[in-house]
């Protein structure tokens, strides 16, 4: 199972846990398969390359205060991986696809694996999910394009291809039941621990829910875990972390749900049982997705405090109402009461980011700044999130975009500033992108701000 390269002007490392890749793992292992992860991002390297001429127009900014300095390719070379597959000889090889940007890399690999080796080659996550049809044209070098939930969709395929047959509980698995992903743990043992840390501490990812029940335009995680949001149990995840703090030394649990505070009553639960916990001491919780302001209130922010959370990542959108109306964000709170949030989320201590998508259309300049300059009154930074274009959503059916911009995956990046709208060019998205990292320096006084994030 492979995590491929990347090449980008910028990379969030702790956005690169292959989580997905380890519960396909243990869907695998399941399956009796022996699995190993190469994960060609892990421990990370880099190497400045030629900027694209179709990111030309970035050139003039390239190195300039508070911009990116260099194109770089993140991860292993060609070669090595060549050779890591060589010394494993596999009998598959599945690779995850998880963003449109990034899929040239993924479809180099496959090409470039072809032409050495027979194994099959199968690909799934979010973007083999969005553009099913369009990756099996474009890439007939894959075997299969697993969409969805791999406990769910990948079970049919190790059938038909292997005749295999999996164990559940001492008995067999039904084919067609598919694995319920609540009662699993991913193979994070498949993992070096010490691959993967945050300022010198081990951390890992997981979820404790899938599903979104919201309609954002902008968004298609639902394409991948549906419409339905659906828990663990919250023992289950406590043994997950307990493992993997003793035998992984993990001190940092990252979750990557779209959802975890949907339900109040869940996320109080989960809190308390982390602090009552007598093994799970000093760690910390992060939200690698951020956490829905809609749902948090101040007995929940006192428990994310005990618990070990110190940082709250949220996502406004847009400080203009009809917007996140137009683009159906959940709306209960008004902006007096958001407000009122992260005055107390400031007194309790946390480090607060706000993010604002940059670019929707309907949004102004006027708009953007005026809504950076009232979160920056507050203290807290502000996150420029330049819109992108996400196959599947329901901005990306509507949305009128020039085809060498729609036809062209590589533009379906934050950092290309691709998609303009009649309110906002690409010269004034680079601007307001900026004028918001320089102010939060000057209002913040450090350079975290200069870290850019993808759609919340």
């Amino acid at each position: 199972m492979i995590q491929p390269p990347i090449e980008d002007l910028y990379i969030t490392p702790i956005r690169l846990y292959p989580l997905g890749l380890l519960y396909a793992a243990t869907v695998l292992e399941k399956w009796g398969f022996e699995v190993r992860i190469l994960d060609t991002l892990s421990p990370l390297k880099r190497k400045s390359i030629p900027l694209p001429a179709k990111f030309s127009y970035l050139q003039p900014y390239l190195g300039q205060p508070f911009f990116f300095k260099h194109y770089q390719r993140f991860g292993l070379s060609m070669e090595k991986i060549l050779t890591a597959i060589k010394g494993y000889s596999p009998d598959l090889i599945g690779l995850s696809s998880s963003f449109a940007a990034y899929y040239r890399q993924v479809e180099e690999l496959i090409k470039t694996i072809k032409e050495y080796y027979s194994s099959p080659i199968i690909i799934g996550g979010n973007q083999a999910t969005a553009a099913r049809v369009e990756i099996k044209a474009r890439t007939p070098e894959v075997d299969a394009v697993i969409p969805g939930q791999a406990e769910v969709n990948f079970s049919g395929y190790l059938k038909d291809r292997f005749g295999a047959v999996a164990e559940k509980d001492g008995g067999i698995l039904g084919i067609d039941s598919g694995i319920d992903w609540k009662t699993i743990n991913p193979a994070h043992h498949l993992l070096s621990a010490a691959n993967y840390q945050i300022g010198g501490k081990n951390y890992i990812s997981l979820q404790a829910s899938r599903g979104c029940p919201h309609y954002c335009s902008f968004c298609n995680i639902h394409l991948v875990f549906g419409r339905r949001i659906e828990y663990r149990k919250v023992e289950s995840i406590l043994e997950e972390m307990r493992w993997n703090y003793l035998y992984r030394q993990v001190r940092i649990f990252n979750f990557e749900d779209d959802n975890l505070a949907f339900d109040q009553n869940w996320l109080l639960e989960f809190l308390k049982a982390v602090v009552s916990d007598r093994i799970l001491k000093g760690i910390e919780i992060t939200f690698m997705n951020g956490i829905s302001y809609e749902n948090l209130q101040e007995e929940i922010l006192c428990w994310m405090k005990r618990a070990g959370v110190r940082k709250l990542d949220l996502s406004w959108v847009s400080g203009e109402p009809s917007l996140r109306l137009r683009y159906h964000r959940p709306q209960k709170k008004s902006e007096a009461e958001f407000f009122t949030l992260l005055d107390i989320a400031r007194r309790m201590g946390f480090f607060i980011t706000v993010y604002l998508i940059l670019g929707l259309p309907g949004q102004t300049k006027e708009e953007i700044m005026a809504t950076a300059e009232k979160l920056l009154e507050k203290n807290v930074l502000v996150g420029p999130s330049i819109f992108y274009l996400t196959p599947g959503c329901e901005l990306y059916r509507e949305l009128e975009i020039p085809p060498e911009i729609k036809n062209d995956w590589d533009m379906y990046r934050s950092t290309a500033f691709a998609v303009e709208t009649k309110e906002l060019k690409r010269r004034e998205l680079i601007e307001l992108f900026l004028y918001i990292r320089k102010k939060n320096i000057e209002k913040l006084g450090f350079r975290r701000s200069l870290k850019p994030s993808f759609n919340n």
